[in-house]
C-alpha cells in the first residue's frame, strides 16, 4: 500500500466516524436516545466533566443511559446538546458547540460550551468525555 493510499484510507474512516458523531447529535436532538446508546459499543467508557452533580465514569450504554440521559430529564428543562463543529482524524473526533436548558428546579437559564472527544474502534464509539462549562451549568441548576 502507498502513502497516498493510506492517507485515502484513513481520510475515509475520519469521515464514517465524523459522519457517526453527526448522525448521533441529530438523532439526540430528536429525542431519539435509544439511536444513540445502539452506536456506542458494549464497553463504552462515558466520563462526564466531574464538576457536574451526575459527574463521573460510566461504562457501558445501560449505564450511560442511567447516569447521564436519564438525569438530563431530571435536573433539566428544554436541555439541548448543540454541536457547532465536528473535526475527525483518524478515529478521534471532536465536537465543540454548547449545551443549553433552563435548571428544572431553579428555571434559571443556561448556556455554557462544551468540547466533546470520542474515540472509535472499527468504526464504533469506544470512548466519549465531555469537557464543559460546569461552573455556569451547576449556577443554572442552583
Amino acid at each position: 500500500m502507498t502513502v497516498s493510499m493510506t492517507k485515502g484510507l484513513q481520510a475515509t474512516r475520519a469521515f464514517k466516524n465524523q459522519e457517526a458523531v453527526a448522525q448521533m447529535y441529530a438523532d439526540l436532538s430528536r429525542g431519539n436516545v435509544e439511536a444513540v446508546l445502539a452506536r456506542l459499543s458494549d464497553k463504552i467508557e462515558w466520563v462526564v466533566a466531574a464538576g457536574l452533580p451526575y459527574g463521573g465514569t460510566y461504562r457501558g450504554p445501560e449505564a450511560v443511559l442511567t447516569n447521564v440521559f436519564a438525569r438530563f430529564d431530571t435536573q433539566w428543562e428544554d436541555f439541548a446538546v448543540v454541536p457547532a463543529e465536528i473535526f475527525a482524524v483518524e478515529d478521534v473526533v471532536i465536537a465543540l458547540g454548547h449545551y443549553q436548558g433552563r435548571g428544572l428546579e431553579t428555571g434559571k437559564a443556561m448556556k455554557a460550551r462544551f468540547a466533546h472527544v470520542w474515540r472509535f474502534e472499527h468504526g464504533v464509539p469506544v470512548a466519549f468525555e465531555t469537557i464543559a462549562d460546569t461552573g455556569v451549568m451547576v449556577a443554572a441548576m442552583s
